[in-house]
């Protein structure tokens, strides 16, 4: 396959990793704040993406780790180590890594007891 259309159907190199994220903090207050900071100060300062949603104590999203070149693995332990600096985080779980565009997603949130 012409690398164009490996790129356009995001294959081989051009492969877009992600995980599931699934965090519990200790507040029920504060949320919105909380994940404002995290989208900016997580996600995006490691040039990562991510969509999901919770409520109160609960944030539940699959993060955008980039192609292999991007080094998924250094984005993924940055955006943790924000995790545990914070203290109003509990404990968060990370599920294995997919493909974003081809792969099986299997979800952690069924793992997790409240």
């Amino acid at each position: 396959m012409k690398k164009r259309l490996r790129k356009k159907k995001h294959l081989s190199e051009f492969t877009e990793w992600g995980r599931q994220l699934v965090i519990i903090r200790n507040l029920k207050n504060g949320f919105y704040e909380f994940l404002d900071a995290f989208i900016e100060e997580a996600i995006e300062l490691n040039g990562c993406y991510c969509g999901g949603g919770g409520k109160e104590n609960k944030l539940d999203v699959v993060v955008e780790l980039g192609r292999r070149s991007d080094d998924p693995d250094a984005r993924l332990k940055r955006i943790t180590a924000w995790l545990d600096a914070r203290s109003d985080v509990e404990s968060w779980k990370v599920g294995e890594e997919f493909d974003l565009w081809h792969g099986d997603f299997q979800d952690i949130d069924d793992e997790i007891e409240q």
